[in-house]
């Protein structure tokens, strides 16, 4: 018994640690976000013949070497592409504009591209229009599991699972912090995920309990 109450202590204190180091990463370095989340350069060209994202790549990967892009095709007709990258000189213009011509057969210039720069998208705005949707969702749940899980004492059950809830989020934004994991699109996905996975937990464990409750009535009875 003290074995295991020591071994709680020690994942408990775990954890605080884990959180109080991605607390300090988040002051100190702040999350590291993707490409597309951060400042970067676009650059869109419209080739005027069909193009695919491999096609696209291959260029990129001559033209941009180590730096990190996203490639994507643009327009119905997939006649034009896009390019994500942090930055863009001069020469990599020109390379671009040589490869493209060289691929597809045409005779860009450097004046065909049209390249903008893009800010850094604050990752509250990025979450913020999800905070709705999931606490309207979580109030539903909650109020149906007040009153489903009535006989069960169901308000100390939703605070645990409130807790917990937090606790799960804190630990994976903690990770994400200090594993430096790009934040991205998916990342924010994945922490919506978390909040639902714990809801459909929470309901399913606690109407075994129910039912084995009803069960143990039934028997007594």
């Amino acid at each position: 018994m003290d074995i295991n109450k020591n071994s709680k202590k020690i994942v408990i204190l775990g954890l605080i640690l884990l959180m109080i180091a991605g607390l300090i990463v988040v002051a100190l370095k702040g999350f590291n976000v993707s490409l597309l989340f951060g400042k970067h350069e676009a650059i869109e060209l419209k080739v005027g013949k069909e193009v695919n994202i491999s096609q696209i790549e291959e260029i990129c990967d001559d033209v941009f070497q180590d730096k990190k892009y996203v490639a994507k095709e643009l327009e119905v007709f997939g006649d034009s592409l896009q390019i994500n990258v942090k930055s863009i000189t001069d020469e990599e213009k020109a390379n671009l504009i040589s490869k493209v011509n060289e691929k597809f057969e045409t005779e860009k210039t450097v004046e065909d591209l049209n390249v903008y720069s893009i800010s850094n998208k604050r990752i509250r705005d990025v979450v913020k229009p999800y905070i709705m949707p999931m606490l309207l969702i979580m109030v539903i749940v909650y109020i149906y599991s007040l009153i489903r899980f009535r006989n069960i004492q169901s308000v100390s059950l939703v605070m645990d699972s409130i807790l917990k809830m937090i606790l799960a989020e804190a630990i994976l934004v903690s990770l994400i912090a200090i594993v430096r994991i790009p934040v991205d699109d998916f990342v924010i996905f994945l922490l919506m995920v978390v909040v639902i996975a714990k809801l459909v937990s929470f309901v399913n464990r606690n109407e075994r309990k129910l039912a084995q409750s009803v069960e143990i009535t039934n028997e007594e009875k």
